[in-house]
């Protein structure tokens, strides 16, 4: 103790220093430690946070598709030198160190991948297993297995399917929307001018006004209203694709996209998207469906916006089988605009995504049933050689609104579908739509 002296006074700064980098140190390995397998809250997702919580030694990622059901992909690899895009892949790989067990990787609902970590000096591998099916993914590397989130797995099968990407995003309002909602935009998927056409009163079926005047409710919901704008032409539309799944209310379906509508530097529409397969997957920036936002169903709903021309007070007046007898007759004829007439409005408005590719905002044409029309046909009637309707009967009627009828018919086509050409039937599902459109085409099956 005699021999104790006072440390000097540079000795004490540098002791404290010392202690504050160990210490914040040890809060960035524990916030680490807690990213690797989740990948469900803003936190841990690639635009979610500052580019400075991900940080990596590589310049370069690259993914490859090997797995043989391509389905949907515009392409079998992606490659990328975006930071935030490298850096996030990079540490979801390096914390998923949750071992695990599979007894079968190798089967037709398992799409496997190769992803490839570089710079000028080295880099590393590893195999990612995304189980569509159980949804569930797993990462192979350094010779074991580990456990992976779905939404990583997701993340990077999406950038096979939407290869045309904008990875840096320049509209930091619409980030700021989504995020405002729990909503992370991962990149843009594409852009594009339309002209919006007129929501205010739907006439017919028209893609364009039944798409935004529907997807406007789930706008409104935030606020936002495009229905001032009917009629506009040069209209900005954006396309992005969104971290996070659909709502639990949309499972199975996961995948979705960010919908932006400006008019100049004004956010005017904002909503969620699947897209394909059916445009009745979506819902506002909220999480609410489309029957929660307005508190209607769709058909009431359409009462309101319907305005009938001559040919829709026609057809509102036929009993369901003479509906039937006038869609038949359209198709013989190759009548599109009769026909569509004859379909339920909620059965067009379900197609308006159906196989369509994520990149494009909904379908333009307009398929019909029993057409036997392939994806990205010319024409409505591309396939379809004659319709003639042999017999109608009921045979079921669920409630006064809804009725099943047995219909035969002899269809031909160029080239086959459905089975065969000739005598068939099928079920047609008949609704009453309302009071001004009378009895619709839900549509056939067996």
């Amino acid at each position: 103790m005699l021999h104790y002296k006072k440390p000097a006074f540079w000795v004490s700064v540098v002791a404290i220093v010392v202690v504050a980098a160990v210490s914040l140190s040890l809060v960035v390995s524990r916030q680490m430690s807690h990213q690797g397998t989740g990948l469900n809250s803003i936190s841990e997702s690639p635009s979610g946070t500052p580019e400075a919580s991900y940080h990596t030694e590589y310049n370069r990622v690259k993914i490859e598709f090997l797995s043989d059901m391509i389905g949907f992909k515009s392409a079998n690899e992606f490659e990328t030198t975006d930071y935030k895009t490298v850096a996030y892949i990079d540490s979801t790989l390096r914390t998923s160190q949750t071992p695990t067990q599979e007894d079968n990787l190798d089967n037709n609902h398992t799409n496997q991948y190769t992803i490839k970590l570089s710079n000028d000096i080295g880099g590393y591998s590893c195999k990612l297993y995304y189980d569509k099916l159980y949804k569930k993914a797993y990462i192979v590397q350094d010779g074991g297995l580990y456990e992976a989130g779905t939404d990583f797995a997701r993340y990077i099968n999406s950038f096979l399917e939407n290869t045309n990407i904008t990875v840096h995003m320049d509209d930091a309002d619409a980030v700021a929307l989504f995020q405002t909602y729990g909503w992370t935009l991962d990149y843009q998927i594409s852009a594009m001018k339309n002209k919006l056409n007129n929501i205010n009163a739907l006439t017919g079926f028209n893609p364009n006004a039944y798409y935004f005047a529907y997807n406007n409710e789930l706008s409104k919901d935030i606020g936002l209203d495009i229905s001032g704008y009917s009629n506009t032409a040069n209209i900005d539309v954006k396309i992005y694709r969104i971290h996070e799944s659909m709502p639990q209310e949309f499972y199975p379906i996961q995948n979705c996209r960010g919908i932006v509508v400006k008019n100049g530097d004004k956010i005017i529409g904002a909503f969620i998207a699947a897209g394909r397969h059916s445009a009745f997957n979506a819902c506002s920036l909220k999480g609410n469906s489309f029957e929660k936002v307005t508190g209607q169903t769709l058909n009431e709903w359409l009462v309101k916006m319907i305005k009938t021309d001559s040919l829709e007070e026609r057809l509102s007046k036929l009993e369901p089988e003479q509906v039937i007898e006038e869609y038949f007759t359209a198709l013989d004829n190759k009548d599109a605009e009769v026909a569509k007439y004859c379909i339920s409005k909620k059965t067009l408005l379900g197609y308006l995504t159906s196989n369509m590719l994520n990149e494009e905002l909904f379908n333009e044409g307009v398929r019909l049933p029993l057409t036997g029309a392939g994806i990205g046909a010319a024409s409505i009637f591309d396939n379809l050689k004659s319709a003639r309707l042999l017999k109608v009967e009921l045979i079921d009627e669920l409630e006064k609104d809804t009725k099943i009828f047995r219909v035969t018919a002899d269809l031909q086509y160029n080239k086959e579908w459905a089975g065969s050409n000739g005598e068939q039937f099928w079920d047609c599902s008949m609704v009453y739509e309302s009071p001004q459109t009378g009895w619709k085409i839900e549509g056939f099956g067996h």
